[in-house]
């Protein structure tokens, strides 16, 4: 019952009727285990699913467990396909898109992985598909009144990101769970670009007594040691899909699937990506056009690590910044870097702010090159070389090279929202990021938006260097694991629970209905 009246509380705060229960929409959301927290949501909450993005694997019984509830394909939601009949006038006039211009920017950036062989999708299509799908939501979430909306991830879609916005529009509340490096542990943000108050208040609290997580512990201790031991689950993963990259097994895998199916390079293709002179939501390319853009890719790719290549140098300064470039596209720089998605624009920050004995030293991502990846749609050659020609103190060094040395050599690490930076402190290397990192509110960590931020605090960060304790690195680690929430709630990350069925879903309901409660405390 008292749960019952601080939500009543928040409802009004919302401005939503209380003689209304609330109405979810859930987006990208994986059958198991979100199926039980919805009804767990409903049967305690009165968190009635109305509208369900997910994966048509067979599994999905949403509609057969709420039959007034919409259920989207996720994959048809990519394409802006699979809306329910609605009339989508909704008028969107200038006032309304000044008042989004920002996130419009960041949403037509992001279209970069729509278009595969990087000129298939114009600005004006992109434009226009834009407006396409923030009518849908606008008017979905009109339609079907619409209080909450809970997704297991940032979005970063394109299709949920819009939605973002359409929520934010409508002061729709929108709980995403913010991933973490220690196993399957998230926890809850409502705002693309920060964490929440009640985190963040949590965190200032000068609590000198705290017990920390072993197997939190543990990945500490790892960053502290040499980088071999510390290389992220993820990465080894590509090392190894590298490794089983057999051309000539899968020539003769794809001689096969031709030989009994004849005419399947023919068939439409049935992934996001757009064709030439085409939306999203019209009718794809034969598969044999797909698979030679893909097959262009990979010689790109190669001819783009060859260019950086060419320009990498181990000349540089003792005194240096170094910057950790990220992977493109993906959620961490897209939508997570706001307008320093286009990471050219840091370093031009850099060079106009630092001293002229500071040299800028720059990593590319490993995974850029990566063949079975889309990094063909996330950078460019004249990338590196518009950055060159603007500095001359810019050094691009291996992506081979031991990312541990580069931070403990550095006056600071700087990234968007990258683990590396997590890593950096630990090391007692401050970090600089111009996103919203999941460790921003880490000591030692400067968050970056304007050469005003750089000014009001280098001679801090200049400070911090190996002077960061390790008690307070513990401390905030303390404080941050209080809101975790341990369960596999995304795609990604299922099959990873040693935890039992019940005892997710059971931490996923509380970890929703604790924000809940938080944000009431604060209103």
């Amino acid at each position: 019952m008292i749960f019952w009246v601080k939500r009543q509380r928040w409802i009004t705060n919302l401005g939503i009727d209380l003689s209304k229960n609330l109405n979810a929409l859930y987006t990208c959301c994986i059958e198991t285990p979100w199926l039980d927290v919805s009804e767990k949501l409903y049967d305690e909450l009165n968190i009635i699913p109305s509208y369900f993005i997910g994966w048509d694997d067979g599994s999905i019984k949403i509609q057969e467990k709420y039959k007034d509830c919409f259920f989207q394909v996720i994959e048809d939601a990519w394409e802006g396909n699979g809306f329910p009949d609605l009339d989508y006038e909704y008028p969107i006039d200038e006032k309304l898109l000044k008042s989004i211009s920002f996130e419009q920017n960041i949403a037509i950036k992001m279209m970069d992985r729509l278009d595969l062989d990087r000129h298939s999708f114009n600005f004006s299509d992109r434009q226009s598909f834009f407006f396409y799908l923030l009518k849908k939501w606008l008017v979905i979430l009109d339609k079907y009144e619409i209080d909450i909306i809970i997704s297991p991830s940032i979005p970063h879609r394109v299709f949920d990101y819009i939605l973002y916005i359409a929520a934010k529009l409508k002061n729709i509340e929108f709980i995403m769970f913010q991933m973490t490096p220690f196993f399957d542990s998230s926890f809850i943000i409502d705002d693309i670009d920060t964490t929440t108050k009640y985190l963040k208040d949590t965190i200032q609290k000068q609590d000198k007594l705290f017990h920390i997580r072993e197997d939190i512990k543990i990945r500490i201790e790892q960053v502290t040691r040499e980088y071999s031991g510390a290389i992220p689950d993820y990465m080894k993963a590509q090392s190894q899909m590298l490794k089983n990259n057999n051309v000539l097994n899968k020539l003769a895998k794809r001689i096969r699937t031709l030989v009994s199916k004849p005419n399947i390079l023919f068939e439409k293709n049935t992934t996001y990506h757009v064709s030439q002179d085409s939306m999203p939501y019209e009718d794809k390319e034969p598969k044999y056009r797909f698979l030679l853009k893909k097959y262009k890719n990979k010689i790109f790719l190669k001819n783009l690590q060859d260019s950086y290549n060419s320009i990498v140098t181990n000349d540089y300064k003792n005194k240096y910044v170094f910057v950790a470039l990220h992977y493109q596209p993906e959620e961490t720089s897209t939508p997570t870097g706001g307008s320093f998605t286009e990471q050219e624009l840091i370093i031009n920050l850099l060079d106009s702010f630092l001293d002229k004995d500071i040299d800028i030293v720059v990593k590319e991502h490993k995974t850029q090159f990566h063949p079975n990846y889309e990094g063909a749609t996330g950078r460019s050659s004249s990338f590196y070389k518009n950055i060159l020609k603007n500095s001359n103190r810019v050094k691009f060094v291996s992506v081979e090279s031991d990312p541990f040395k580069l931070i403990d050599n550095a006056i600071a690490t700087v990234t968007i929202s990258g683990t590396i930076g997590w890593e950096s402190v630990i090391r007692g290397t401050p970090t600089l990021v111009f996103g919203r990192a999941w460790y921003e509110d880490m000591i030692g960590v400067y968050k970056i938006k304007s050469i005003e931020d750089l000014r009001k605090n280098w001679l801090s960060i200049q400070e911090d260097k190996n002077n960061i304790k390790n008690e307070d690195i513990y401390a905030y680690h303390a404080k941050l694991q209080e809101f975790f929430i341990d369960a596999p709630h995304y795609k990604a990350f299922q099959n990873k629970s040693n935890r039992s069925k019940e005892e997710n879903i059971d931490n996923i309901f509380n970890g929703i209905k604790n924000h809940l409660v938080r944000k009431e405390i604060l209103n």
